[in-house]
């Protein structure tokens, strides 16, 4: 199912929270609308769902157009074919594992191979065991792959994730992204994921909308969002930058504390702080007004004044200095 947006507005109250955004998403592809609280990511996700209606604009999903502010059409949500993957899991707590995923056929009467759906769709997130349990005796992360199992089993064509993994710990975030992505991509569903966490949006996406104050200020690829950055909100905010003025900045990976090459810019810094991460350290450093990040094999003094070299070609130059 593709997705497209069509200057989707909408205002609460006085402030507006998406501002005339327009979106094409492919069918097979996960997609994940990437910013900080309150830049209107959340919002956008429960339009595409039916459960927030733009004030303008118009949405089309797989080509049916299931809103539409000119010609009066609003499709309810549960006529538009999508799954909904929730951050806080929303199971129903007095129905088993089981119920809880055969909720949905019920709920659309596709009661024909019921049961054996069900038990697939728990197979497919590894709980065929644990049917019988009620959420409360499940771990936070058995709970996700519950609501995960819920939203496959009516083979929606779409799935839109809230958050979902922002409940629990990291190390389990991090098994978790990887079984969700290959989950859904099996199964050629589309996605799109709503999340803060860069690192998430990074080691997921196919396409990434950096999204800030009601409006996406890049819509790419991870690769290109990281290393060809639209606007600098993104150049902020996706991965560490080190600016060396107004327009131009650097990736801390890229310099180095000698010289590899003629190739390579000279600039000093100071060294105002260290951390010790195990095999290198962090160095943390300030030149001139702004403050860089760069990694060294060895510990350096507080206050020494250090070469850093960069590459020519690893300077990125951004825009006119608006955003920044």
């Amino acid at each position: 199912m593709d997705i497209r947006l069509e200057n989707i507005n909408k205002s609460f109250g006085e402030k507006k929270v998406i501002d005339n955004i327009s979106l094409e998403i492919s069918s097979g592809s996960f997609t994940t609308l990437l910013g900080p609280s309150g830049c209107g990511k959340t919002t956008l996700l429960r339009m595409i769902a039916g459960l927030e209606s733009p004030d303008s604009g118009r949405i089309v999903l797989g080509g049916r157009c299931v809103f539409s502010s000119d010609e009066k059409i609003n499709i309810p949500p549960e006529k538009r074919g999508l799954g909904f993957v929730f951050q806080d899991f929303a199971l129903w707590p007095h129905m088993r594992v089981y119920e809880n995923v055969a909720f949905g056929l019920r709920a659309q009467k596709k009661t024909h191979d019921l049961d054996k759906k069900v038990k697939e769709a728990l197979s497919a997130v590894q709980l065929e065991e644990y049917a019988e349990r009620y959420p409360s005796e499940l771990s936070g992360g058995q709970q996700q792959r519950v609501s995960f199992a819920r939203a496959i089993v009516t083979e929606p064509e779409c799935i839109l994730f809230d958050e979902p993994l922002s409940a629990l710990d990291a190390l389990l975030r991090e098994e978790m992204r990887s079984e969700l992505k290959s989950l859904v991509s099996s199964r050629g569903i589309t996605s799109v994921f709503v999340t803060h966490d860069q690192s998430e949006a990074m080691s997921m996406s196919d396409m990434i909308a950096v999204m800030s104050k009601g409006i996406i200020e890049q819509y790419d690829t991870p690769e290109r969002v990281y290393s060809e950055p639209a606007t600098h909100f993104a150049a902020h905010f996706v991965g560490s930058s080190d600016w060396i003025d107004e327009n131009s900045m650097f990736r801390p990976e890229n310099a180095h504390l000698e010289r590899r090459s003629n190739d390579e810019l000279e600039f000093k810094a100071v060294v105002t702080g260290l951390e010790y991460l195990g095999s290198f350290y962090r160095l943390l450093m300030r030149h001139g007004n702004e403050k860089w990040v760069a990694e060294s094999k060895k510990r350096i003094e507080l206050g020494t004044e250090i070469p850093i070299y960069i590459q020519k070609s690893s300077i990125i130059s951004i825009g006119n200095g608006e955003g920044k």
